[in-house]
């Protein structure tokens, strides 16, 4: 197992036999590829990699080929791997190849599949992969939860631990872009632990606006209206107001559960709804949560509900989100 750097994946292998099919899927691309090429290499003996592994690109694959690859033992090793990529663009005597390979596994066999799920399909050729296989998934990061990506991203493939400041302030840098941030990551591992501070990464790592949304939605949730309102213009720069409102209404929802649940209770609902990248914030939710009370926090929700029907009936971003901070800043000072 030492070519994986992903803990599902390592997980998953720690399970038994690796052979049969795993189904790697999701948007996020360069990650789930890395998984599988880290899957191949932790199956396979290196003195005879050579001899048990192919490669096959889905939109040059014929059953036939296909047929015969599943059929071919390991040589001198006890698995043969099988990398089938990009299965949605395969044919349909591929896909029933592949389809009959998973539904009855050959334990020497590792049947590696990744494939992007068109967005809205319902193809049983999914639904079979998923329930035949190991299925791990590989989304792409939404725009909370880039920090805490960050944070993971580092310890595990570069073996470096970031601070919750430091991610942040590279995700502000660089924003959501996973390959830009890859490669600053790669740019700070060159460095010894000792010159990773967060001075020193902020030199590294420059960044042109006074502060990022995740500052920002920060400076909402603790209720410091006048300098959100004073910030508004820059944010605006790189940021939509409908995406802004949208963090808003998740971290107010947070915020919500963490004064109904807890710091404990917030962290466990995290990792139970697949929100783990989160996590590291559960603490801030906490104490950003002594500054509300539950009919506050529904007064809030109404009113970001209030300016996403107004962004989206095509108010301006700056009117619609300064009428939002004005409201909000009214809670809790009228009966």
């Amino acid at each position: 197992m030492s070519g994986s750097t992903d803990p599902r994946l390592r997980r998953a292998l720690a399970k038994g036999n690796p052979g049969g099919g795993w189904f790697l899927h999701g948007d996020a691309a360069r990650l789930r590829d890395e998984a599988a090429r880290a899957l191949v290499d932790s199956v396979l003996e290196p003195a005879t990699r050579d001899f048990n592994f192919q490669e096959l690109q889905a939109e040059d694959v014929v059953g036939d080929e296909l047929e015969y690859a599943l059929r071919t033992p390991p040589m001198m090793a006890g698995h043969r791997a099988i990398l089938v990529r990009d299965a949605e663009r395969l044919g349909n005597k591929a896909r029933a190849v592949l389809q009959k390979a998973v539904a009855a596994p050959a334990s020497d066999i590792v049947l590696v599949i990744t494939a992007t799920i068109p967005r809205g399909s319902r193809a049983a050729f999914y639904r079979h992969l998923k329930s035949k296989c190991r299925a791990l998934e590989w989304k792409t990061p939404r725009p909370s939860e880039i920090p805490g990506w960050i944070r993971e991203r580092a310890r595990h493939r570069w073996r470096m631990e970031l601070s919750p400041a430091s991610a942040q302030w590279i995700a502000g840098a660089v924003g959501a872009d996973l390959s830009r941030i890859e490669a600053e990551l790669e740019k700070l591992s060159t460095l010894s632990p000792d010159e990773r501070d967060e001075a020193s990464i902020s030199a590294l790592v420059p960044r042109t606006r006074r502060i990022d949304r995740w500052a920002w939605l920060d400076l909402v949730a603790a209720r410091e209206y006048v300098r959100a309102l004073r910030e508004l213009d820059d944010v605006l720069t790189t940021e939509r107001g409908i995406g802004l409102v949208a963090g808003l209404l998740e971290h107010h929802l947070l915020i919500g559960l963490a004064l109904e649940t807890g710091q404990r209770g917030l962290g466990a609902f995290m990792s139970e709804t697949g929100r783990g990248y989160l996590s590291w914030k559960a603490r801030i939710y906490a104490r950003q949560a002594k500054a509300w009370t539950v009919t506050e926090i529904d007064r809030a929700l109404r009113a970001l509900r209030r300016a996403d029907r107004h962004l989206k009936s095509g108010v301006r971003d700056k009117a619609a989100m300064t009428e939002l901070l004005l409201s909000l800043g009214a809670i809790g000072k009228t009966a």
